[in-house]
């Protein structure tokens, strides 16, 4: 397992017994890393990493899925919001980041199907709708952009 990840998935498991919550902040560079390494088709990379969160006792494990899916609520909502017809034809539109945004939102769901966490049937419908509207400001299909190597996975 890359340290990194050990570190973020130590840190959770510390959490054990303790009352402190859990937020998004936390959840958000461990699906990045364990998405990007998916993505990539470097899944030794992630070693025990699912098997550890999927055994968090409780209630570390309801917080980290609480955690999770305010991470993945916050990630959908910036995509859709961030492809509204509106803006979309601005000359200052920045494709560059809502393509990258897209990217890394694509890694925290890889990372979800791969930890077993369900999506929000609404979410994926809201991102299918902003993504065909990203493909046609884009010019071409979103899954050459998102299978191509991205930023620092803490992004």
């Amino acid at each position: 397992m890359r340290p990194e990840l050990e570190e973020r998935i130590r840190a959770v498991e510390s959490r054990a017994g303790r009352k402190e919550p859990l937020t998004r902040h936390d959840a958000r560079p461990i699906l990045l890393f364990i998405g990007q390494a998916l993505i990539g088709g470097r899944p030794e990379e992630l070693g025990d990493a699912a098997q550890r969160l999927r055994s968090l006792p409780e209630p570390v494990r309801s917080r980290w899925i609480d955690a999770v899916r305010d991470e993945m609520s916050m990630a959908c909502t910036e995509h859709v919001r961030s492809v509204d017809p509106r803006f979309l034809d601005h000359p200052k539109y920045d494709l560059a980041y809502a393509l990258e945004a897209r990217r890394l939102l694509e890694a925290r769901s890889r990372a979800c199907d791969y930890l077993g966490h369900p999506s929000d049937p609404a979410a994926k419908a809201a991102v299918a709708r902003a993504d065909s509207l990203l493909e046609r400001r884009a010019g071409g299909s979103l899954r050459e952009w998102i299978e191509k190597p991205g930023l620092d996975p803490t992004n």
